[in-house]
């Protein structure tokens, strides 16, 4: 009969320290209890019943859904959005990516566990889809609101800090065809990239990153929603039509056909302030920053061209753009501490990769 010893129960129940231990990093708190359903992030569980961020875009739905009917406004865009092969053919394409990832990194023993993770990558890739569901329903909701255009009080303000209107002023001192085409790419990569990183982040089974970029984002986007809701303005290209009478520079061909999209996706939507352009720019730059320090020097020339963009392409004034920092700022203030009360972790790994990812990292290894 082995008699108990105190000094070795206490060396055996203490975890393994981790060799990838990341100076500085904060350990995740350890908590008995099952894991989460995607099999790379068992290494939180949660504390209340699904995630903040689908609680948060549950309740915007809703509010939205209250708005049109009271205001009886169309949903044709959403219809539109709804039908569309785009949305479907998106997260198929998520879901594509996670089978190749399994299957290169799990060995035969670990592709039925592994194959689980496909199934996460939907709902992972859920705050994206609401943000295309919101917008769709505003693209409609907000003209048939009724509210007066902020556009007057926008533009005054930047003309009062600036002494100048922006835009018309980027345009006459930068513009150029070449300078037109990348601000038109810039423009263009938005929603892209905050997807890729979003599901980056989650496949390689960085929980914390993947939980606090994904709420942050959910806080941005219903911030700025709401600000489209209560400041309604339709943009300098619009409001200001007899100040920009005249194309962009390199306006022509393709590249205008380009412009001439862009201008009618927006269609009668008052959308400008906040800047989300700007917002989901500087969240997805602020993550990179924080958790993924080479990523970030790689996309910072994209995102300094995204914020400059909105304003050299005439959607936006300069003030929108403060303001979709401003809503950033707030959104990674407190989607960190909200996480850590929501979810609580299993295993403590410094740098907040989950158990079940070093396991298919080990594995691939060995094999």
């Amino acid at each position: 009969m082995t008699t108990a010893d105190p000094v070795r129960d206490a060396v055996a129940a203490r975890p393994v320290p981790d060799p990838a231990r990341r100076p500085g990093a904060e350990p995740a708190r350890a908590a008995p209890g099952a894991g989460s359903s995607s099999p790379l992030h068992r290494g939180v569980r949660r504390r209340l019943p699904g995630r903040p961020e689908e609680w948060l875009f549950g309740g915007f739905l809703l509010l939205l859904a209250v708005l049109v009917v009271v205001t009886g406004a169309p949903v044709a865009s959403l219809a539109a959005l709804v039908t569309d092969p785009t949305l479907p053919l998106v997260v198929l394409a998520g879901a594509a990516v996670g089978v190749v990832v399994v299957a290169l990194r799990s060995r035969p023993p670990r592709l039925r566990r592994g194959l689980a993770v496909v199934g996460g990558v939907g709902r992972a890739m859920l705050p994206m889809a609401a943000c295309l569901v919101c917008y769709a329903a505003l693209r409609d909701l907000t003209p048939a609101l009724g509210l007066p255009l902020a556009d007057p009080a926008l533009s005054a303000f930047d003309r009062s800090v600036f002494g100048v209107d922006v835009s018309r002023w980027l345009n006459d001192t930068l513009g150029s065809p070449a300078l037109t085409l990348a601000m038109v790419v810039c423009y263009l990569s938005y929603g892209s990239t905050q997807a890729a990183y979003a599901l980056r982040q989650h496949l390689t089974g960085r929980v914390w990153a993947y939980r606090d970029f994904s709420l942050a984002v959910a806080i941005v986007a219903v911030l700025g929603y709401t600000g489209y809701l209560l400041v309604p303005g339709v943009g300098p290209h619009v409001w200001q039509v007899a100040l920009y009478a005249d194309q962009l520079p390199g306006h022509g061909g393709a590249l205008g056909s380009v412009l001439d999209t862009i201008t009618s996706v927006q269609g009668p939507a008052r959308d400008i302030f906040p800047s989300l352009h700007t917002g989901m720019t500087v969240v997805l730059m602020g993550y990179l920053w924080r958790d993924a320090r080479t990523l970030f020097w790689c996309y910072l020339p994209v995102g300094l061209g995204v914020l400059l963009s909105t304003v050299y392409l005439r959607k936006h004034y300069a003030v929108d753009v403060l303001a979709g920092i401003l809503v950033v700022v707030l959104a990674m203030a407190v989607a960190k501490p909200v996480n850590r009360r929501w979810f609580t972790a299993e295993a403590s790994y410094p740098d907040g990769r989950s158990a079940d990812s070093r396991a298919v990292t080990a594995a691939t290894k060995s094999g």
